[in-house]
């Protein structure tokens, strides 16, 4: 899965092209496009799942709410006996899905500069439900970290060790990071029960629902971050605004408590 590429902002944009580049020099076989703008972004065209030649590709679809999004018509099934982390109410009247990999540049990013501004305004307040969804294609050490923050979650810190990784991140993938002794580490440093963490990270308990994650998602989606917000795919780093009128739209088209069946 190494010909994906992040969907990440442009230079400009909050973005740091630096980086971008040198990850785009150090993979032969893929094809990168031009990076989209985090307040436009452009819907994605997969073939054979690789990225068109730049300058063939893409147009931009702007919804009635300034969003662009793919052109997706929904997002990828579930994938069956996997325990979704998740985070918020139930019966919240928005799900915003996010399909992500923890050494993705502009997944850290998300979580880095939007995602606790996300959590307050929308989460604790119990308008929306957040899943987790693996898309872990940057490489071994990707499912090792996804891994690991399953394991977490066995002792109910699933969360604590995905703010943690998205902290951790190195500046190239597959370059130690995410080895299983530095996430053995990064347990103790939350606190985790050595033997059960250890263990679960050094047999790659959950490395088969992560791949199973991780093509249901690869399948849909051209790149990462990815977000399903009540079913609509949105593709690449988003904004609070971009968010917030995501959920404001979805929110206003969901059945209300006194009219669902």
């Amino acid at each position: 899965m190494a010909n994906r590429r992040p969907a990440e902002p442009a230079p400009g944009a909050g973005g740091k092209a630096g980086r971008a580049q040198r990850r785009a020099a150090a993979r032969a076989d893929t094809r990168s496009r031009p990076a989209p703008r985090p307040d436009a972004q452009p819907a994605v065209v997969r073939l054979g799942r690789r990225w068109l030649v730049p300058g063939i590709v893409a147009v931009a679809i702007v919804a009635a709410a300034g969003i662009v999004i793919s052109g997706l018509s929904a997002p990828p099934a579930p994938v069956a006996n996997v325990v979704r982390p998740s985070e918020g109410s139930a019966t919240a009247p928005v799900t915003v899905a996010e399909y992500s990999d923890y050494q993705c540049d502009y997944c850290g990013r998300w979580a880095r500069e939007v995602e606790a501004s996300f959590r307050s305004a929308f989460i604790t307040t119990g308008r929306v439900r957040f899943e987790w969804h693996d898309d872990a294609w940057e490489g071994q050490e990707s499912v090792d970290a996804a891994n690991a923050a399953r394991c977490a979650g066995d002792q109910g810190q699933f969360w604590a060790m995905h703010d943690l990784l998205y902290r951790s991140q190195g500046a190239t993938p597959n370059t130690g990071a995410f080895t299983k002794d530095k996430l053995k580490a990064m347990g103790a440093t939350l606190g985790l029960d050595a033997t059960t963490f250890d263990a679960c990270v050094d047999a790659g308990t959950y490395d088969a629902a992560v791949r199973a994650d991780t093509k249901v998602a690869s399948a849909a989606f051209s790149g990462t971050p990815a977000f399903s917000v009540n079913g609509t795919p949105l593709v690449g780093y988003q904004t609070m605004a971009q968010l917030t009128a995501a959920v404001d739209a979805a929110a206003s088209s969901a059945p209300s408590a006194s009219t669902a069946p």
